[in-house]
């Protein structure tokens, strides 16, 4: 479910928003949206979002009244996997993902997914010790960045110290 605000186009004035999803060049179901004061509101039941495969769809978004019309959306929607499905939805970024699969690679207990796990081209099996420790030292590195970054979208302190002396 999403809210879209049209100032132009708003559905109290009768406009109404519909969103036309094409996969492969084939067109989908179109998904209307209703109004909600000056909004439009899109709602995807779980029985019609199931029919979506994971992917990427082209999605033109129209508004229509009487015999006017105009895109108003022309991007894309990107379905994901079912969190819900054990084993669909995996949190962590592509930096925390490479960093485990190295430290599992350095204390010796990789499964083979993770010896197979490419990084540059290479399978982490590959790497001498000496450059999976600077890898981990890289990868740590960018985990913590992306960790700051989201304590701050939180309202918290970046977790970093910056220390200073006053004379």
């Amino acid at each position: 479910m999403w809210k879209k605000s049209l100032a132009d186009y708003k559905a109290s004035d009768s406009w109404v928003l519909t969103y036309y999803p094409r996969k492969n060049g084939i067109a989908l179901s179109a998904i209307a949206a209703t109004a909600d004061g000056d909004d439009h509101l899109v709602t995807l039941s779980y029985g019609i979002s199931g029919l979506y495969a994971v992917g990427l769809y082209d999605l033109k978004g129209i508004v229509a009244k009487g015999s006017e019309k105009f895109q108003v959306f022309d991007g894309f929607l990107e379905v994901l996997p079912n969190p819900a499905q054990s084993g669909a939805f995996d949190p962590r970024t592509h930096a925390q993902t490479v960093l485990d699969s190295i430290e599992a690679v350095l204390e010796s207990r990789a499964t083979k997914e993770v010896l197979s796990f490419s990084v540059e081209g290479n399978s982490l099996s590959s790497y001498p010790h000496e450059q999976l420790l600077a890898m981990r030292s890289r990868y740590r590195v960018e985990v913590e960045r992306e960790k700051a970054v989201e304590r701050l979208k939180a309202g918290r302190g970046s977790g970093r110290l910056i220390l200073t002396r006053f004379q």
